[in-house]
C-alpha cells in the first residue's frame, strides 16, 4: 500500500499519520522520555462493596502531569443479585471491578490492533474485541486460603479473547498479523505476565489526599 493511501486511512480515523510517525521516531531514539507511571486511588464509600475510584496525575518521561480534568471517577460495586445474596440492604447495581478490568482490556486491545493495522496499511471498517472469564469467589468469601505456598491462589479460569475485524481486502496473513498484535496491548501484558507486587499497608489521615 502506498504512503498516500496509508495517510488517508489514518485521516479517516482522525489520525495525523505524519505526527504519529514523527513521535515513533522520537520514541525510538528517546525511550526514557516516553516511560509512564500510572496510578489510581479508590476510596471505600459508606456502603459495603462500594468504592469511588479516580485516576489523576500521571508521570511521562519523569514529568508529573496533573490537571483537574483528569480526575475521572469510577463507581465500583457489585451486581444487584450478588448484593442481595450477600445480605446487603436495598441492593443496587454497579459495574463489578473485574468487569471494569475486562472493559479496559477491550479498549486497550482495540488500540493496539488499530495502531498495528495502520502500521501494516490495513483499512479496518469494523473492529471489536470480546473478552470473558470465569471467576470463583471462594477466596473472596474466605472459603479457602488466599495463597498456596508463596503464590496467590488462581481464582480465574482461562481468559478468552475474541477479535472481530472487517476491512478492505483483509488476507489470511493480515489476520495473523492482527491476531499477533493483541500482544502489543499494555493491559493484555499486565494480565498475562507476572509482575512483582507486594502490598504495603500504612495508617494515614483519611483527609490527606493521595500524592
Amino acid at each position: 500500500m502506498s504512503l498516500p493511501q496509508r495517510k488517508e486511512i489514518a485521516r479517516l480515523q482522525g489520525w495525523d499519520f505524519d505526527a504519529f510517525d514523527a513521535f515513533r521516531t522520537f520514541a525510538g531514539d528517546n525511550l526514557h522520555a516516553v516511560q509512564f507511571e500510572l496510578s489510581a486511588v479508590g476510596v471505600a464509600e459508606e456502603r459495603a462493596l462500594h468504592t469511588r475510584a479516580t485516576t489523576g496525575p500521571y508521570t511521562l518521561g519523569g514529568e508529573r502531569i496533573n490537571r483537574p480534568a483528569r480526575a475521572y471517577t469510577y463507581h465500583i460495586g457489585a451486581h444487584r443479585e450478588v448484593e442481595a445474596a450477600l445480605g446487603l440492604l436495598a441492593p443496587t447495581d454497579r459495574p463489578e471491578a473485574t468487569e471494569i478490568v475486562l472493559a479496559a482490556l477491550t479498549g486497550c486491545i482495540n488500540a493496539a490492533v488499530g495502531t498495528s493495522a495502520l502500521e501494516r496499511g490495513i483499512r479496518l471498517t469494523h473492529l471489536e474485541t470480546r473478552v470473558r472469564i470465569d471467576w470463583s469467589p471462594a477466596v473472596y468469601l474466605h472459603l479457602t486460603d488466599a495463597t498456596e505456598g508463596s503464590l496467590p491462589v488462581d481464582q480465574f479460569g482461562e481468559l478468552q479473547v475474541e477479535l472481530h475485524v472487517t476491512g478492505d481486502d483483509v488476507s489470511a496473513e493480515d489476520l495473523a498479523f492482527l491476531r499477533a498484535s493483541v500482544q502489543r496491548s499494555a493491559v493484555y501484558n499486565l494480565l498475562r505476565r507476572a509482575h512483582a507486587c507486594a502490598p504495603s499497608v500504612v495508617v494515614a489521615d483519611p483527609l490527606t489526599p493521595a500524592a
